[in-house]
């Protein structure tokens, strides 16, 4: 028989110590995981386009066919006017911003909820110039995740976890933590926590997020505005996303286009309509943008699928009009409405065995239906004796444009004319060109097409600031 007289108090007591210590280590993570969703819940937002397009996206019974891609998609397409066209239950799965991996996972998601068998993919060149963003292929995990059984969620974040790219790195963590990269403005969390509170909609909270933006359904939004032609030349696709299209934004497409045809499924990859200017400012009368047309073609084509650029489309399938656009590369309701219309009649066209090719301009012949002035812009230069101004008209080959360069009196109301129409596009303006010498200047450029009688078909407006 043991003899305890012999077990010292030092060793009684290791037990007890090793029991509390486990005590206060699962306290403290209560504490941290408790901290954790408290900060989830007030600082993460709420009524995010990817959380809408989920959270009505588990309600569908049977999608026939999705679209996809970033908000070119989510405010380009209406799948009530495609459906009504086409007799098809279609699902916008486009959310602003959405990285291919994404894209990706919305299409096999829909292959195995669904079955669909075509896959139309609105393809940006914004997409294209980037490197995988865990952070936002996170968010739009935890929005896909929300309608799921937690046997669904733990497999989302297993197959993101164990991502030979993800494993291992700090980002695989990034799944529990979204407050750290994710969360809203400190002036906006009491009405977020609020509208968790009320339960409000999704839907809601989303258009209170986005004024301009107006969520209807089935994934899909529209932009409510114009696009204001004066001032917008320099606000171009090129001027933000001019890089080369990285090689894994490319090896993305092509396992798109294998997950498709594995699948059996029709996979047709599109560019939505933009301004003429938008395409025409890729370096000379848009050449680097047709290169990176005919390569998109190219890549597609090897993996069995196809790539239409609805810019380069004849007027037999879509005619473009400066009201059909909210911004350099967003169409608005009236814009996406008319470009649904058109698609849908394309892809019966196509289901019907006709040759779609020749819907579509090569290049040059682009160049030369655009026989109009899309937009101008100026640029700037303070010179000793006034205000250097050079401009450039975004055209097709075949147009001539004249330049007529003004001033207005904020205080009168009044144009004064510094240079008339000509062929010119630079002018000298003089710092009190319009009445005053205050250390600011309204400069209106004026162009038409030589030969017309118009005051103007397009201008360019801007305020100058100089020091002289």
């Amino acid at each position: 028989m043991e003899n305890n007289e012999n077990v010292s108090p030092q060793a009684s007591q290791k037990p007890k110590r090793k029991k509390r210590k486990w005590i206060g280590v699962i306290i403290a993570v209560v504490c941290v995981v408790l901290i954790n969703e408290l900060l989830k819940f007030c600082l993460e937002p709420y009524g995010s386009a990817s959380q809408v397009m989920w959270d009505d996206y588990h309600k569908e019974d049977s999608i026939d066919q999705i679209f996809v891609g970033s908000s070119l998609c989510y405010v380009g397409i209406s799948p009530y006017v495609v459906d009504d066209i086409m007799g098809t239950n279609s699902y916008n799965m486009g959310t602003p911003s959405q990285y291919l991996a994404q894209t990706k996972l919305a299409i096999k998601t829909a292959i195995e909820d669904h079955g669909v068998k075509r896959v139309v993919m609105a393809l940006g060149y914004f997409s294209l110039t980037g490197e995988r963003s865990t952070i936002a292929e996170v968010s739009f995990l935890r929005a896909k995740t929300k309608g799921e059984s937690l046997l669904e969620k733990l497999t989302t974040y297993a197959n993101y976890a164990f991502d030979e790219d993800i494993v291992g790195t700090p980002a695989s963590l990034n799944y529990f933590f979204p407050w750290i990269y994710n969360s809203v403005d400190l002036k906006n969390v009491a009405s977020n926590v609020k509208a968790k509170l009320e339960g409000k909609q999704a839907t809601e909270q989303e258009m209170v997020n986005n004024v301009y933006r107006h969520y209807v359904g089935k994934g899909y939004g529209y932009l409510s505005g114009y696009l204001n032609f004066d001032d917008t030349g320099n606000d171009t696709t090129y001027s933000y996303y001019s890089e080369t299209f990285s090689e894994d934004s490319l090896q993305e497409l092509r396992d798109i286009a294998n997950l498709c045809e594995e699948n059996d499924v029709e996979l047709i990859v599109i560019a939505t309509p933009h301004p003429a200017y938008d395409v025409l400012s890729y370096g000379e009368n848009g050449d680097e943008y047709f290169e990176k047309m005919y390569l998109l073609q190219e890549l597609f084509a090897e993996c069995g699928a196809e790539y239409y650029d609805f810019n380069l489309a004849k007027s037999e399938l879509f005619t473009t009009s400066d009201k059909y656009f909210f911004d350099h590369e967003h169409m608005n309701q009236e814009g996406s409405e008319a470009f649904s219309t058109s698609l849908a009649n394309f892809l019966l066209m196509k289901e019907a065995g006709e040759d779609v090719s020749s819907y579509f301009y090569s290049p040059e012949e682009y160049l030369n239906s655009i026989d109009y002035i899309s937009t101008i812009w100026f640029n700037t230069t303070t010179k000793t004796n006034g205000i250097s101004v050079s401009s450039i008209a975004y055209t097709g080959t075949n147009v001539d444009v004249e330049y007529q360069y003004t001033v207005y009196n904020e205080s009168t109301g009044e144009y004064t004319v510094v240079q008339d129409y000509s062929s010119s596009t630079s002018c000298l303006i003089p710092f009190d060109a319009d009445g005053n010498d205050d250390g600011s200047i309204k400069i209106v450029v004026n162009a038409r097409q030589v030969g017309s009688d118009l005051a103007y078909e397009k201008r360019c407006v801007q305020t100058i600031s100089y020091d002289k």
